[in-house]
């Protein structure tokens, strides 16, 4: 169970910067989430890559490094250009 909750709360870490900036550039939840779950899945991706990577590479915090990857990516998600269409 404690694992679910970890997921739970790095997804929200993760998703949350791409969702503010989605949430102030449309005023309806549906053309937002059209517009943005192939960013929100390549998010995903690169930060379990990103992570496997630093656990390959033998860094000592897993739970930094975690967390650390996965604001960065949001971040980076949420200042990439998401169009619509």
């Amino acid at each position: 169970m404690f694992a679910v909750v970890v997921i739970v709360v790095l997804l929200a870490v993760l998703l949350a910067p791409s969702w503010v900036v989605l949430y102030f550039r449309w005023t309806t939840l549906v053309p937002a989430i059209e517009a943005a779950w192939r960013v929100w899945i390549a998010q995903v991706m690169a930060s379990i890559m990103l992570t496997v990577l630093a656990d390959r590479l033998g860094l000592m915090n897993p739970a930094g490094y975690a967390l650390a990857i996965c604001l960065l990516v949001g971040l980076a998600g949420a200042l990439s250009p998401i169009k619509n269409g």
